[in-house]
């Protein structure tokens, strides 16, 4: 399945070394530094993900303290392809306190306000497109990411990830890399007799090869799936990894936009005290979604970030909560486990001033 990929990599590999290039990519930029990485000098970050930014937006971000912002690719939002990304980033770029861009990707999910969705497909058509949401996210789609059709969105010549690296950004923040055990994923791989993990490995290499081709400090954050950490491969990869929900989530489509806390031990899932103990609107999100993350505990992702934190991989963290006292318990509870934090809404679609 990665027969195309590997060959439109290889392609991008010889322009580059022939010194031809896309427009507006720097082919000839220096390798990163091993010793001063970009991400070990960030010490707050933003994660916005509104595919309407407009300028007041725009200019809080400009004139923020935020070392490193991640924003939705917007040209990529079927009715705003007209959006000037490359100037929006290119500002951050030369802000008074330049920032790292990070694009956001759905790894693992087709999204159908993308530019990339033909009206006529389903689930099951094409075949690829395998459910809908498990979360409830409206217009999301977990699909079988190792079909070279839908590889072929993101790696064409033409593709997406061109499209963002042309567009100034410095990297990309990888979603739904967990989409490997996603329960209807699992079934379709098993029924292809393909390993879904290893399927993942190797996409997250191809995008990060693909993105290397065009600039050598191309940065791939992976969000979720810290248990992939344990692959050495992985490790050599990525250049960090998020994790959201260690403390505290939302639900989907911002209902309820935050303050849901998890069980703090695995004696605690889904245990009656712990149901109790959630107001009703997170009841309700515990209810409704059993396989959420208010079925899993703080504990259990702790245990998956340390292995990362083992092998000196950076570690960002994303919690959804409004209550001030929440927000301060999780910034300092996190800063203190060596981590790097970041709280906002559940739709993350809102400026946050950084936390001191």
């Amino acid at each position: 399945m990665r027969r195309l990929f590997l060959l439109t990599i290889s392609i991008l590999l010889l322009l580059v070394a022939c010194g031809i290039s896309p427009a507006n990519i720097n082919a000839a930029e220096p390798a990163q530094d091993p010793e001063n990485k970009p991400l070990d000098n960030i010490s707050h970050w933003l994660y916005l993900i509104d595919v309407n930014l407009d300028e007041d937006t725009i200019a809080q971000i400009e004139e923020s303290s935020y070392d490193m912002v991640v924003l939705d690719f917007i040209p990529s939002e079927a009715y705003n392809t007209d959006f000037p990304m490359a100037e929006v980033v290119e500002r951050f770029h030369t802000a008074a306190h330049p920032k790292l861009v990070i694009a956001y990707v759905d790894t693992g999910q087709a999204e159908d306000y993308r530019s990339y969705w033909d009206e006529d497909w389903q689930i099951g058509d094409p075949v690829w497109i395998i459910s809908g949401d498990p979360d409830g996210w409206e217009g999301n789609y977990p699909v079988a990411y190792w079909y070279d059709e839908y590889r072929e969105i993101w790696l064409g010549l033409e593709g997406m990830l061109q499209q963002i690296v042309e567009a100034g950004f410095d990297g990309v923040y990888l979603d739904w890399v967990e989409a490997y055990s996603d329960e209807n994923v699992l079934a379709f791989a098993e029924a292809e007799n393909v390993d879904p993990v290893q399927e993942m490995i190797w996409w997250v290499a191809d995008i990060g090869e693909f993105g290397r081709a065009l600039n050598p400090n191309f940065i791939v954050i992976a969000q979720n799936a810290a248990e992939l950490a344990e692959f050495d491969e992985y490790v050599e990869i990525i250049d960090a990894i998020a994790q959201e929900q260690v403390w505290f989530d939302g639900g989907a489509d911002n209902d309820p936009p935050g303050d849901c806390p998890l069980p703090q031990t695995v004696d605690d899932v889904d245990t009656s005290a712990y149901r109790e103990s959630l107001s009703t609107a997170c009841q309700k999100q515990f209810d409704e979604f059993p396989d959420s993350t208010l079925h899993m505990s703080s504990e259990e992702y702790l245990e998956y970030l340390s292995v990362a934190q083992e092998k000196e991989i950076p570690i960002f963290t994303v919690d959804y909560a409004l209550e001030e006292e929440n927000i301060a318990w999780i910034y300092e509870t996190s800063r203190a486990l060596g981590f790097i934090p970041f709280v906002s809404n559940r739709g993350l679609d809102q400026f946050v001033e950084p936390w001191p």
